[in-house]
């Protein structure tokens, strides 16, 4: 019996966390497809149906569906059980014919309650031919062939061309692709002169995802998304982003009996890319500012609150004002606040809260005063007055807070003060400086008439003091001229940096960070050699850095052990199958590579 209460109590938690989750109900295709492709339109739900609906799919030929699939999981925790379930209903379809299709909700019925899917549309763009690629064509060498242009690119996007001075844009560096990447090398981000920046969360891991571009479909991914405040009018360039990318591209082999057995070799060509500058034009903010306005764009709201209104001398009271809205929220200033007085007044204390989002810079900003009343009696501190500038509007805003009432009581402990009437505290502190008090206990006393200058302590100073200055204009001239040789410096400093890089990477390595780790190698090898030969960064390559090595190391297998390093880094970092195994043989390889290359370059 007693088993049977368990069981029985087992099963009501199960199903009773089962119907407790929320009920999602959602669809997904891709959004762009040529015609004659065939897709999936997939429904998913995370609990079981009484019935299910699907949508009225007119637009696309049926080739199979619904499938109906279901997964289960179940987990105990701290004795807390939880079960999962996700129902899927897959149709497989084909575009039969061009154009912006929507296919409607679907509808599903759990426990007696109506859920609905958001419709999904889907763009069929007419069949386009892909321009052909080396490894399209029958290979006739064993040399790499240049990749197209219109098949790889990169673009700056932003969502405005024009904008108020202090109005946000948001910049995408984006890539467009129609081959097989592998990896990505170096890179150069635009440096956004003449603009406040501040980066957008992006995933660390690019997602690929299907878009048309005047007809063709690409595969595209976000790279980097940048939220920016033009500092000033009139016409600012967004200079071009470029990246390294390496694609992977079928070259030809001399042909055997044993091709048809392995397949067709391939190897990793690398392709600098480079974006086309952005042109903003930025207008100048319009006249008639007011008095309080401060250089704050967007739309805001303010609000103030006092922590006590009556209070003691020397009690501390804080003041708090808040700016929230959307806006450059980071650049506002602290409004003028005329507080009386008699109050003792500090710096406020600045407490943002701020999120950069694809709408923009969107949160609060506090200014905290701290007040301290020196003098009994009713006081009034004035509204805050705080003026921003709408850029959908087109108009300027003024804004106020309501008036605080304070009255202050004379404290306990406070210590007698007398007030000359009509000055100020800075009147007060000037009075007081013509009194000396009297000095007590031990001091010394010294011969009038008597002074060190013509003494022979004072010529042994003076002769001292001018040789040490000679000694460090002389010293400091050498090191100026030894630090002005940049590449000397860095050739000296490049051993170190490598290391630096290789314990970092080592700690990446403890942790298991994959990705992290094979990064912190490619840095210190390319980062090394760019040092070590003075070589800039858009000049590294596979091909420069073995030429460059061959002009000052007669050790070829050394340089194929360097060059096989960046190469094994850059293949197991978008390798699924690289393991802590693979990782701990290519740290202990680096860190070989790295003291052998530093002997021969020495």
């Amino acid at each position: 019996m007693k088993l049977i209460n368990i069981i029985l109590h087992f099963l009501f938690i199960t199903c009773f966390t089962a119907a407790a989750q929320d009920v999602t109900f959602t669809a997904d295709a891709p959004r762009v497809i040529e015609v004659g492709e065939q897709f999936r339109l997939t429904f998913t739900l995370n609990a079981r149906p009484s019935s299910f609906t699907p949508p009225d799919i007119t637009n696309f030929y049926v080739l199979s569906g619904p499938n109906q699939s279901t997964s289960t999981s179940f987990q105990i925790i701290n004795g807390k059980s939880s079960q999962s379930i996700t129902i899927s209903y897959t149709y497989y379809l084909q575009a039969t014919t061009q154009g912006t299709f929507t296919i409607g909700p679907a509808t599903a019925v759990v426990d007696r309650k109506e859920y609905t899917t958001d419709p999904v549309t889907v763009e069929v763009v007419g069949g386009q031919k892909p321009s052909p690629t080396p490894q399209d064509q029958p290979a006739q060498s064993t040399q790499p062939q240049e990749l197209p242009d219109e098949d790889l690119f990169v673009r700056v996007i932003t969502d405005k061309k024009s904008v108020y001075q202090g109005e946000h844009i948001i910049a995408t560096l984006k890539i467009y692709t129609r081959l097989a990447i592998t990896g990505f090398g170096s890179n150069e981000m635009p440096d956004f002169s003449g603009f406040w920046s501040q980066d957008i969360e992006t995933p660390t891991q690019i997602n690929l995802q299907r878009e048309n571009v005047n007809g063709v479909i690409y595969n595209t991914g976000v790279i980097r998304k940048v939220l920016l405040f033009p500092q000033k009018s009139g016409e600012i360039i967004i200079e071009p982003f470029k990246l390294e990318t390496y694609v992977r591209q079928q070259v030809s082999t001399p042909r055997s009996i044993f091709d048809d057995f392995f397949g067709p070799s391939y190897t990793n060509v690398s392709k600098m890319l480079e974006s086309d500058p952005v042109k903003i034009i930025v207008k100048p903010l319009p006249s008639g500012q007011p008095a309080t306005f401060s250089g704050a764009v967007g739309s805001m709201h303010i609000n103030a609150s006092v922590d006590k209104a009556n209070v003691k001398t020397n009690d501390a009271v804080t003041l708090k004002f808040t700016v929230r809205g959307n806006g450059n929220l980071k650049l506002v200033e602290s409004p003028k606040i005329d507080f009386p007085p008699d109050f003792d007044t500090f710096d406020p204390k600045v407490t943002t809260n701020i999120s950069n989002t694809l709408n923009g810079q969107t949160g609060s900003k506090t200014f905290e005063y701290l007040l301290i009343p020196r003098h009994p009696g009713n006081y009034r501190i004035p509204p805050v007055m705080f003026s921003y500038f709408d850029p959908a509007k087109n108009d300027y805003y003024s804004l106020q807070t309501g008036e605080f009432m304070m009255a202050v009581e004379k404290g306990e402990e406070e210590e007698a003060v007398s007030v000359v009437s009509g000055l100020s505290k800075e009147d007060l502190k000037i009075l007081g400086s013509d009194i000396l008090f009297i000095k007590s206990g031990h001091f010394k006393l010294f011969r009038t008439g008597k002074t060190l200058f013509g003494s022979p302590a004072f010529y042994l100073v003076y002769a001292s003091s001018l040789l040490l200055f000679i000694f460090i204009v002389l010293f400091r001239r050498a090191h100026i001229r030894k630090q002005q040789n940049i590449e000397l410096l860095k050739n000296r400093k490049a051993s170190k940096v490598a290391r630096k890089k290789l314990r970092q990477a080592s700690q990446y390595l403890k942790q298991n960070l994959k990705e992290e780790f094979y990064e912190a190698l490619l840095k210190a090898f390319w980062g090394y050699l760019g040092d070590k030969l003075n070589i800039t960064a858009s000049a590294l390559s596979r091909d420069t850095a073995s030429r460059n090595l061959s002009s000052y190391i007669d050790d070829a297998d050394l340089i194929n052990r360097f060059i096989r390093v960046i190469d094994d880094c850059e293949m197991a970092r978008y390798s699924p199958q690289s393991g802590t195994e693979q990782m701990d043989t290519l740290y202990s390889e680096a860190m070989k590579v790295i003291t052998k290359m530093e002997h021969n370059l020495r």
